[in-house]
């Protein structure tokens, strides 16, 4: 089996909105969604319908993290 990782650390993201907005960007700019994010110290799967919500406003940090956490 073949596999890559590949890791980015951001500086300053002070909230979660900001973190997806990259995710959403690196997705549009290469095809390849992110497996998971991590977001102070909380592994997250990312899910690019609730990201989407959450960059909207439709969905608050607290319930993307509650319903994405990755133990």
């Amino acid at each position: 089996m073949n596999t890559a990782a590949l890791h980015y650390r951001l500086e300053h993201i002070d909230n979660l909105r900001y973190l997806l907005c990259l995710a959403r960007e690196f997705f549009t700019e290469t095809g390849m969604l992110p497996a998971e994010i991590e977001y102070h110290g909380q592994r997250l799967r990312y899910d690019p319908v609730a990201a989407n919500a959450v960059i909207k406003g439709a969905l608050d940090e607290a319930a993307y993290i509650g319903r994405n956490r990755l133990e």
